[in-house]
């Protein structure tokens, strides 16, 4: 009994820190990919970041889905009387199902596997407006179709997923709502 009641003490007071946090929801669009996301913060200097949308497969018609996680360090910030603008910089993990390079360097729609670098900004207004932009390259692995040099198709086969180290440098944008 004593143990489900430390049990229960434990979960009602990680909820309250959890919940003490602040949060944003909001979406983004970049190049690249584009859906929403939610931040929470961990600390006052660092937070997560977790976002689902669509991939660049998107402009191709094809059927496209990522989803991605961000460990973010807030390295400075410069609160104001109206605003705080804060820089910050992370690691992070982007996979789904979209634009891939096949083997002959052409554009195929396939799995992939991405370790992503983000740096950016965020400005967060006193009104609970957040609007956010940021770089975000990635390097990974991709399973994409293979060509004989007969231009056959022979298979699949996993390559290095590199438009999006290419085109990640290319900002994010996203505008979300702080709570």
């Amino acid at each position: 009994m004593k143990k489900l009641l430390a049990v229960i003490a434990f979960a009602v007071i990680a909820t309250a820190a959890a919940v003490a946090q602040p949060r944003s929801v909001g979406g983004y669009l970049g190049l690249m990919s584009q859906g929403v996301y939610y931040q929470h913060s961990i600390t006052e200097k660092q937070f997560i970041d977790v976002h689902l949308g669509t991939d660049v497969g998107l402009f191709y018609g094809k059927a496209s889905a990522a989803a991605g996680f961000d460990y973010e360090f807030i390295f400075a910030s410069f609160p104001k009387s109206k605003a705080t603008f804060n820089l910050f910089a992370g690691p992070g993990v982007y996979t789904g199902y979209g634009f891939i390079t096949g083997s002959k360097g052409d554009g195929t729609i396939g799995p992939f596997f991405d370790v992503v670098g983000n740096f950016g900004f965020d400005v967060m207004f006193n009104c609970h407006l957040q609007l956010f932009a940021k770089i975000n390259p990635a390097a990974g692995i991709a399973i994409c179709d293979k060509y004989d040099e007969s231009n056959n198709y022979v298979g699949k086969t996993v390559s290095l997923d590199y438009p999006r180290a290419l085109y990640g440098v290319i900002p994010t944008i996203g505008v979300a709502y702080a709570f």
